[in-house]
């Protein structure tokens, strides 16, 4: 199968960081923040600018706590975002406000998110998705300086702007996702950049106590990476096979990790205390340590996609800054039965087609917190429409794979609407 998954994490990255771990114990988390830090050419030197935490959800919940935001005060987010991120601030009572993406992009536009911000707007969540990168913050920062710029990373891990800043420096701080489906994964984990000197200051004297993670719940991140990495090498005979055999023992076990689905409702909140384990940092370091060869491969898989889909009608991608480096490849197709039948072909091809994001506020059912129907159009219109392709190491197509994506895009394409 060709999916989205652990897709920088090679089978040899788990003995070696198990190894790395045996030998260095909880220098680990120091290594791996070091090297972290390293692939955004930042100095691992300079105290607090990179910190690690359990998730990204956490490390923005730590970031927003920190700022001691006054009553009354307004952040707002993209009109297309995942649940979790309007989640730490309905944890946090803090109100909220979408601003619609652009039609020709998954982010909203610089100018769209000047105008929207308001007298009560005191933090801007600004995306990167898909590994698409919204420029302007710099005009952003000098326009609105009483605002705190936060950069949605999650997607991003590589993108540069347009004159080559790295993605997660180019606003006050900004927040890494380091899960099974991201450009870099540890399981479940997360990183907090402060690149802004005075609320790094700012926020070390306000740095909540980590708590380690217990030895069940790594081990369930571990399993659950493991399957993850399994699901990308086994022919699909073979994965159906044992994705049947397995599925009922793993859930009386509890062994799966996963967002639980009352904490997607809004129901629950999760632990914004949690950090990060050593033996997951290793598992980090061992990607982190590879980050050219690791961008310069989306970067090519990306530029394939593009050379493969040219010239045809009905399938939008949107125009990309040569610095992107893509989580995965979105298009968008004319409807959602388009979509939904692309879908099916490809999986016959044995290639998952993702539905990131299948909601203004994904997944699909969430509560959507502050969030009224029709608020967001062009979010609406990606969330129906989105079609991912997948990138990463275990993405590479066959070339009958990609004659295949040719002609499903050729027969499934239809008109623009």
């Amino acid at each position: 199968m060709k999916g989205h998954v652990a897709g920088a994490l090679r089978w040899r990255d788990l003995p070696a960081a198990l190894w790395h771990w045996l030998r260095r114990g909880a220098a680990s988390l120091e290594d791996f923040r070091a090297a972290f830090a390293r692939s955004l050419d930042l100095d691992p030197a300079v105290a607090g600018e990179v910190r690690l935490f359990g998730s990204g959800r956490a490390a923005l919940h730590a970031f927003t706590a920190s700022l001691d935001l006054p009553p009354g005060s307004e952040v707002l987010l993209p009109g297309y975002t995942c649940v979790v991120v309007p989640n730490v601030f309905m944890h946090l009572g803090l109100a909220v406000r979408y601003v619609d993406i652009a039609r020709d992009d998954f982010n909203p536009t610089p100018d769209a998110i000047s105008e929207a911000i308001s007298g009560a707007t005191r933090l801007v969540v600004v995306p990167h998705n898909f590994g698409l990168v919204t420029e302007g913050l710099d005009e952003l920062r000098i326009q609105h300086p009483d605002v705190v710029f936060v950069e949605d990373a999650a997607h991003a891990w590589g993108s540069a702007d347009a004159i080559g800043r790295r993605v997660g420096t180019l606003g006050h701080a900004a927040f890494f996702s380091f899960e099974y489906s991201k450009p870099l994964t540890t399981g479940i984990g997360g990183a907090l950049v402060i690149h802004d000197a005075a609320t790094r200051e700012r926020f070390a004297a306000r740095m909540p106590a980590l708590r380690a993670p217990s030895t069940g719940t790594v081990l369930r991140q571990l399993l659950t990476l493991c399957w993850h990495r399994l699901t990308m090498s086994l022919p699909r005979p073979a994965l159906a096979a044992l994705t049947t055999l397995l599925r009922a023992p793993s859930r009386m076990l509890g062994v799966v990790a996963k967002t639980p689905d009352s904490e997607v409702a809004g129901d629950t909140q999760p632990d914004y205390r949690a950090g990060l384990h050593p033996l997951s940092a290793a598992i980090g370091l061992m990607q982190a340590r590879r980050f050219d060869a690791i961008h310069a491969l989306r970067r090519a898989q990306a530029a394939d996609f593009d050379a493969l889909l040219t010239n045809l009608p009905g399938w939008e991608w949107p125009v990309r800054a040569p610095g992107a480096v893509l989580l995965r490849y979105p298009l968008l197709l004319p409807d959602a039965a388009s979509r939904d039948a692309a879908l099916a072909a490809l999986e016959a091809e044995g290639i998952v087609g993702g539905t990131w994001f299948d909601d203004v506020v994904h997944p699909r059912g969430s509560r959507r917190f502050s969030y009224t129907a029709g608020d967001c159009p062009q979010g609406e219109r990606a969330a129906r429409t989105v079609l991912n392709l997948p990138l990463g190491l275990h993405a590479r197509l066959s070339a009958s794979q990609r004659a295949a994506v040719r002609a499903i895009a050729e027969r499934h394409g239809g008109q623009l609407r």
